[in-house]
C-alpha cells in the first residue's frame, strides 16, 4: 500500500497541527527545488507540499483520516488496483475525488449590499453631475480559502487575514432633476459573492445641500437678493447666483424693496425643447442691525433734509 500523508511527513496519526508545521519545515529544508535539484527530490517535495495542506486543514484532515478507516479490502479491490501501474491511480486520487465532490457541494453564499451617502448642491442636483466614490470589498482569500494558512505556513496572498479586501473607485452619474435622498443602485458593485455566489449591489443615497437659497417653480427659478438702503437709493451692481454660475445685476436708483428683475436664459434646461428658462431675482432692502454715530449723524441729517421737502411723504 502506497504512503499515507502522515508516512510521508515521517509522523504518526496523532500529531499535532505543531508537530506537523515543524515537520513540513524541516522537510522543506531538504527537498524544496531551491535546495535539492535532483528529480526523486522534486517529486517527495510536491508529495509533503499536499500533504501538509491536508493535515493542517481541520476539515480535510478530518475526512482524510475518515477515508483510512475504511475497510482495508476497498483498496485490495480490483477497482483501486487493476492496473496500477499504467493508470497510477492511489489512495490520494480518491481522496481528491472526495474533495472535489466537496468543493462542488460548498454553500453558495450571495454578496452583501453596500450603502454609501454622498452630498450635491442643489445646482448639481438640477443639472446634474458625477460623483467618484471608494469602495472597500472584501472576499474569501481564494488562496487559503479562508483559513488564514497554506502549505503549512501564513497565507502570503492574503497576509494571513483569511480575506483579501480590495479598494475599488467607481464613478456614479447623478441625473438630471434628482430628487433628495434618492437612492441610485449600481448592479453587482456590492460585496463579492461566495463559492459562485452573486455579487452584492452598491446602492448610493444622494443628499441634497442648498447652499445657494434657489427655488425652482415650473422651470424658473427664484432667488430673493439683499441690498443696502444706501444702494437701494444710489443704485449699483450685485452679483446673483444662478444655476449656470454668477450673473450681474444693476440696480438702478430709487430701487423699491419687493422689485423684480428678470434673467434671460439662466433657468432650468428643457431637455425636450433645449432651451432654458429664465431666473426672476427679488430685491430686498435690508436694514443693518448696527449703525456707527457717523451713521447715525447722516440719517439724522437725511431725515431733517425730507422734513424740509413740500409734500413730504415721510417724516
Amino acid at each position: 500500500m502506497l504512503k499515507s500523508y502522515y508516512e510521508i511527513l515521517d509522523l504518526t496519526p496523532n500529531a499535532t497541527k505543531d508537530e506537523i508545521k515543524k515537520q513540513f519545515k524541516k522537510l522543506v529544508k531538504i527537498y524544496h527545488p531551491d535546495i535539492n535539484s535532483s528529480l526523486e527530490a522534486e517529486e517527495i517535495f510536491k508529495q509533503i507540499n499536499k500533504a501538509a495542506q491536508i493535515l493542517l486543514d481541520d476539515e480535510k484532515r478530518k475526512n482524510y483520516d475518515a477515508l483510512r478507516n475504511v475497510n482495508k479490502e476497498i483498496y485490495k479491490s480490483q477497482k483501486v488496483y487493476k492496473n496500477h501501474n499504467s493508470s497510477n491511480y492511489t489512495f490520494s486520487d480518491l481522496f481528491s475525488k472526495k474533495e472535489k465532490q466537496k468543493e462542488k457541494q460548498k454553500k453558495i453564499i450571495n454578496g452583501k449590499d453596500i450603502t454609501v451617502n454622498i452630498e450635491i448642491d442643489y445646482q448639481e442636483a438640477i443639472l446634474g453631475t458625477t460623483r467618484t466614490i471608494n469602495i472597500t470589498h472584501s472576499s474569501v482569500c481564494p488562496k487559503c480559502e479562508g483559513h488564514k494558512f497554506a502549505n503549512g505556513q501564513k497565507c502570503p496572498y492574503c497576509n494571513g487575514l483569511g480575506e483579501k479586501v480590495q479598494n475599488k473607485k467607481i464613478t456614479v452619474k447623478i441625473p438630471p432633476s434628482i430628487k433628495n435622498k434618492s437612492k441610485l443602485r449600481l448592479k453587482e458593485e456590492g460585496q463579492k459573492g461566495i463559492n459562485g455566489g452573486k455579487n452584492g449591489n452598491l446602492y448610493v443615497i444622494v443628499n441634497i445641500i442648498n447652499e445657494k437659497d434657489l427655488k425652482i417653480e415650473n422651470g424658473t427659478v427664484y432667488y430673493d437678493a439683499f441690498i443696502s438702503p444706501y444702494m437701494a437709493i444710489l443704485g449699483g451692481n450685485i452679483s446673483v447666483p444662478t444655476l449656470w454660475g454668477e450673473a450681474i445685476i444693476k440696480i438702478p436708483p430709487l430701487t423699491k424693496t419687493n422689485q423684480s428683475f428678470k434673467l434671460i436664459d439662466v433657468g432650468v434646461l428643457n431637455e425636450k425643447t433645449k432651451k432654458k428658462g429664465d431666473e426672476v431675482v427679488r430685491i430686498l432692502i435690508q436694514i443693518p442691525s448696527k449703525i456707527t454715530s457717523e451713521e447715525y449723524n447722516l440719517y439724522e441729517q437725511l431725515k431733517e433734509i425730507n422734513q424740509k421737502k413740500k409734500n413730504a411723504k415721510f417724516i
